[in-house]
């Protein structure tokens, strides 16, 4: 009976499985979507330069900002490009202020104009996500 059980589990939670992930609701962010997210707008924002890019650019360089805050080793570029736009964002190394894990990071953008550097640190909140502090 316990191995029939196994077996069926599968095939009866799969027409769930969609429920599960998304949530009752409707849709849930993804740790990673929340994480942009709470960047709010990062240096990406902040920059005259990058207001000039098409949208899907401002997205794909928040996400690399958050790539490389919560994922990137110290002095490793994380690159991004789309739409004719590019750019790298390098991350310090991780540092603690108080009980916040804090880190510098720089955001090169590439454009239709001559390259501009931003510079900026992110701390993490209480939940976890990067929040710029500059």
């Amino acid at each position: 009976m316990r191995i029939v059980l196994k077996l069926l589990f599968p095939l009866l939670i799969l027409p769930f499985a969609g429920c599960l992930s998304a949530g009752f609701g409707g849709a849930s962010l993804t740790p990673a979507s929340a994480g942009v997210q709470a960047l709010d707008g990062g240096l990406v924002g902040q920059s005259d330069a990058a207001k000039s890019f098409s949208s899907a650019a401002r997205a794909k360089a928040l996400e690399a900002e958050f790539q490389a805050l919560q994922y990137g080793s110290a002095g490793q570029a994380v690159q991004w490009s789309v739409d004719g736009y590019s750019g790298e964002v390098v991350p310090t190394q991780l540092y603690r202020v108080g009980s916040q894990d804090c880190r510098g990071y720089s955001h090169t953008f590439k454009g239709q104009a001559q390259p501009v550097k931003a510079v900026g640190t992110a701390c993490k909140t209480t939940n976890g996500l990067w929040k710029p502090v500059t």
